[in-house]
């Protein structure tokens, strides 16, 4: 999220057509570019040029290569990353902060099991959609009843638990 908010920070400030990075902004009540925005629009714009100039070279620099893979990306890339910035904006407070909490505890994780989990994954999204919609339904039936899944060992009760699942069904290919 904040990746994709400093992108933006940069693509706004990027309106304004003025001096090179680090150098003092021209004298005068006006800047290029800015006359065509509305009213709204030139205070957010400045507004996100005041935060860019506080920002450290090296954090310009890394919003400078983060804009530029944006810009590399695919049609379909940024259409999918724009939808799930939505979903992100549009999930209440507590699932956010659970995930959050999720994505903590799967960096703790060793290499390995981090690519385990990601390898179920992908096998997750090669799957045809009915049976995604049966792993689903399964799932559902293990959820908490604020909609999130509980972590073994962290749900009410004894700390059982569950033995290691197989890997997800293997989707029939060419190569297989």
């Amino acid at each position: 999220m904040r990746r994709m908010a400093a992108i933006l920070l940069l693509a706004a400030s990027s309106l304004v057509a003025g001096p090179a990075y680090g150098q003092a902004p021209p004298a005068g009540p006006s800047r290029p570019g800015l006359d065509a925005l509305t009213p709204e629009e030139r205070a957010r714009v400045q507004e996100n040029l005041e935060r860019w100039r506080q920002l450290s070279p090296e954090e310009r620099q890394r919003i400078r290569e983060n804009y530029e893979r944006w810009r590399q990306l695919s049609p379909e890339d940024r259409a999918r990353i724009r939808e799930r910035l939505e979903r992100w904006r549009q999930l209440p407070p507590e699932q956010k902060q659970a995930l959050r909490e999720r994505l903590q505890q799967f960096r703790t994780l060793s290499p390995e099991e981090r690519q385990r989990i990601r390898e179920n994954l992908r096998r997750y999204r090669d799957l045809p959609p009915e049976e995604r919609q049966r792993l689903r339904n399964e799932l559902r039936g293990r959820t908490d009843p604020s909609g999130i899944a509980p972590r073994p060992g962290t749900g009410p009760g004894p700390d059982v638990r569950p033995q290691p699942r197989p890997p997800l069904p293997q989707k029939p290919g060419p190569n297989r």
